[in-house]
């Protein structure tokens, strides 16, 4: 449970590395959205978790480095940079890196989780 923001990514980062979709689902506010690309996003759990599993898929391996952690009351929004090494579905290798915006929201009973979870933060 993460009960700072500072926790949050580093659960995500465990979870994605074990492959454990489950895990990482509970880190995603009931209402999240996941930037699947530049002017899509989810809608709805079905999505997300479709989304997530497609991110598992690739086998891959999950860095994520916050930097900037800008709260408002019960909204956090962090920006650092990520990196994602992994396979695509041909087998043929997958690197990414890029800078990150999400947003993370306090629950009632104190967790903070993912309310918007952009991993393109516009480029």
């Amino acid at each position: 449970m993460s009960t700072r923001p500072e926790e949050l990514h580093p659960a995500l980062t465990t979870a994605y590395n074990a492959g454990d979709l489950e895990s990482m689902l509970a880190l995603y506010d009931p209402k999240a959205v996941f930037v699947i690309k530049p002017g899509r996003i989810t809608d709805g759990p079905a999505e997300l978790r479709t989304a997530l599993r497609r991110l598992i898929e690739l086998r891959g391996h999950l860095t994520i480095h916050p930097h900037a952690f800008v709260r408002s009351d019960d909204v956090v929004l962090v920006l650092g940079k990520y990196t994602l090494s992994g396979h695509r579905r041909d087998g043929t290798p997958l690197e990414l890196e890029s800078r990150f915006a999400d947003v993370l929201r306090r629950q009632p009973d104190g967790r903070w989780l993912l309310a918007v979870d952009n991993g393109f933060n516009g480029d």
